[in-house]
């Protein structure tokens, strides 16, 4: 969470030189930038890390996710994966689009508020408490992330 852009030609220096490095976490929301980095580098791991494009990412050659929505359905966006990595575009397409009202919800503030507030709701953490400089979501953005979160069985909720 620096805000500074790697550019992509920094990138594959990073990946020729960088024994170490195997994996990059794409999350600047940006498909074209990822499916140029994909077709520039084949071979090159790329993880998605913006769970609006999760999906177009695994169907353009992304072999991962760093999600925030896995906080509060890990089984979904796991088969989201696993469809989308075994070929199986179609019901990897089907999950992602069950799960973009909650995806839309757990951005509507700046991450992590809006899913801290979804695992209070759905009573996974004990607290709704926040440390500065985080704060609670609006009343209106909380009605919207419970309103979402209507549309899921939540695991470990009873």
């Amino acid at each position: 969470r620096t805000s500074v852009d790697i550019r992509p030609e920094t990138v594959f220096r990073l990946f020729d030189e960088g024994p170490n490095i195997y994996a990059i976490k794409e999350a600047t929301g940006s498909m074209e930038r990822a499916v140029d980095l994909l077709a520039a580098r084949p071979g090159l791991c790329l993880v998605s890390g913006d769970d609006a494009i999760d999906y177009p990412l695994l169907a353009n050659g992304a072999q991962g996710i760093i999600s925030v929505t896995a906080n509060l359905l890990p089984d979904l966006k796991s088969k989201l994966v696993h469809t989308a990595l075994s070929g199986d575009l179609a019901a990897s397409k089907a999950i992602n689009d069950s799960l973009y009202p909650i995806n839309k919800a757990m951005f509507v503030e700046s991450n992590p508020i809006p899913v801290k507030a979804a695992m209070y709701i759905a009573g996974l953490i004990p607290s709704l408490e926040y440390r500065l400089p985080l704060v609670p979501p609006s009343a209106e953005n909380m009605k919207k992330i419970e309103a979402a979160l209507k549309n899921y069985t939540i695991p470990g909720v009873k």
